[in-house]
């Protein structure tokens, strides 16, 4: 019984790094504030990239998020920039604000992971 047990447990170990590496592979990773600073209350993750698109007020911290850390998953994301928008619709003409790392202070209705890159 023990040799099953110990496959059993190797494959779900090994499909947890599968997902974890595809799920992150082509991502950035926000750290989001309540407070400009990026010092204050955490209000949680998000990582994602160019195919989430427009993310706005359906998600908890747009609109109430101060300042956010934007953070580099890897080598594979070194041409996006997460945009910052006044608007809660991605609206370029309502931007505030890019970054590729660091710390973004102001608040935002909306952002979008952009690749600049070719």
């Amino acid at each position: 019984m023990l040799p099953t047990t110990m496959t059993l447990r190797n494959l779900s170990v090994a499909c947890i790094i599968v997902f974890t590496t595809f799920t992150t592979a082509d991502a950035v990773k926000l750290s989001r504030y309540r407070a400009e600073g990026c010092r204050s209350e955490a209000l949680g993750p998000w990582i994602g990239g160019p195919d989430q698109g427009c993310i706005s007020g359906g998600d908890a911290a747009a609109g109430t998020a101060k300042s956010v850390i934007v953070a580099s998953t890897g080598d594979v994301d070194k041409n996006f920039y997460t945009v910052f928008f006044e608007s809660d619709d991605c609206n370029p003409e309502t931007e505030i604000g890019h970054k590729d790392e660091g710390c973004f202070s102001g608040g935002y209705g909306s952002h979008a992971v952009w690749d600049v890159g070719s």
